[in-house]
């Protein structure tokens, strides 16, 4: 088959080191490896961000003027009309096969809104916490109204869950327009090294004979890090034997600290960023994150809601036996008693005490970490990668039968 040149429209990329950022970085590295042109379309302070780290990227860079995504909190009919020009001029200039923005707002909104008018195939992706349009979910009334008039016009609408599919069809977006394509892992990068078990201990300061519980997320009100922390103080209160620890890696991880009391000593917070190397294709997630999944015993999250946590999936290809709350994102992924435990939201009793069950029950964490990794290998790049060109095909042939009515 023909390949494809493919533009990812990015209102936020590398540097930065979210899952939405990671997710599309090594997106754009499979489908070169598949033989496919890609250029992401960032905004211009972060494409010259990247382009002084000075990394080999397999995939070429196209600025986008800044202040264009800012119009739209003040006038939305006007910021599309800015946006539309802007598009226009990428699309004359690179002549792309497909469009694909990443996250509903303001990417995905700017994109609909332009299809209707080009007729140009594209999808939308959400992210995740982006799919959720009302004010109650802490969106704006005006990003609300903008999600609800744009959106229905994308070709496509890639969903990451069952349950972000129900939330775009609330949003006015036909079931027809709807596909579900999970997140994906490497999971060759999580396999079982003892000298990266060891020498991330070392550098977090942790024993090697302790156990380490290990939640990656950022630091935001909906991952709820007050109940972890009160589950894992009364863990350790109840195991007063034992010597466990936790380490939360994410973004703003720092903020934590402030929060942590006597918990200092054996709560490690870490953030990391792509690797500061000035050649080659950095390796997402970064490699000392990779290394703390190695290092860990179990894997821990408190959230009240999740898009797909790609955190999950890479616990599991690590073997991690998974302690989770019964959250939308969350039991879509992970099942009760066979890769992790679910526990209630906002209990930090019932948390700490399955956190204990782990501890103390080798057998649980062997038959739920062998669970997890047969689980991982569902969601292999290869198959996301080949779902999302299938969506690509899919929608260029639609617009090529359009242009011969």
């Amino acid at each position: 088959m023909k390949p494809l040149h493919i533009a990812i429209l990015a209102p936020t990329f590398l540097p930065k080191c979210s899952g939405a950022e990671v997710f599309h970085h090594n997106l754009a590295v499979q489908l070169v490896g598949d033989g496919h042109r890609v250029t992401v379309i960032a905004p211009r302070a972060r494409v010259r961000q990247l382009r002084a780290r000075g990394w080999d990227l397999p995939y070429a860079l196209a600025s986008y003027p800044d202040k264009r995504w800012n119009w739209l909190k003040r006038h939305l009919g006007f910021a599309c009309w800015l946006n539309r020009r802007a598009l226009d001029a990428l699309q004359r200039r690179h002549r792309f096969d497909v469009w694909h923005a990443f996250v509903l707002y303001p990417a995905g909104v700017v994109l609909a809104d332009w299809q209707r008018r080009s007729g140009v195939p594209g999808l939308v992706r959400a992210v995740g916490d982006d799919v959720s349009g009302l004010p109650s979910q802490g969106h704006s009334a005006h990003v609300a109204r903008a999600l609800r008039d744009k959106l229905p016009s994308a070709g496509a609408l890639v969903a990451l869950s069952p349950e972000m599919a129900e939330e775009l069809s609330i949003l006015g977006v036909v079931p027809e327009k709807i596909r579900i394509v999970p997140n994906a892992v490497d999971a060759n990068r999580f396999v079982a090294s003892p000298v990266l078990r060891r020498t991330a201990r070392e550098e977090l300061g942790v024993p090697q004979d302790a156990f380490v519980f290990l939640c990656v997320a950022r630091h935001h009100p909906q991952k709820d890090f007050p109940t972890l922390l009160a589950a894992f103080r009364s863990l350790r209160a109840a195991l007063p034997e034992r010597d466990v620890h936790l380490v939360i890696a994410g973004r703003d991880a720092e903020e934590l600290r402030r929060e942590l009391g006597d918990l200092a000593g054996s709560v490690h917070l870490c953030q990391f960023g792509p690797e500061d190397s000035t050649h080659g294709v950095p390796s997402m997630p970064p490699p000392k994150l990779v290394a703390l999944y190695l290092a860990s015993d179990a894997f821990v999250l408190s959230s009240l809601l999740e898009g797909f946590s790609s955190a999950l999936v890479e616990a599991m290809a690590a073997g991690l036996p998974l302690v989770v709350t019964d959250a939308p994102g969350i039991r879509g992924v992970v099942t009760h008693d066979h890769e992790g435990l679910l526990v209630p939201l906002r209990s930090p009793d019932a948390m700490s005490a399955t956190m204990r069950r782990l501890v103390n029950d080798a057998g649980l964490r062997e038959r739920l970490s062998n669970a997890g990794r047969a689980t991982a290998k569902r969601y292999s790049w290869p198959v996301v990668r080949d779902a999302y060109t299938a969506i690509y095909r899919e929608l260029i042939g639609r617009a090529g039968s359009r242009d011969q009515r």
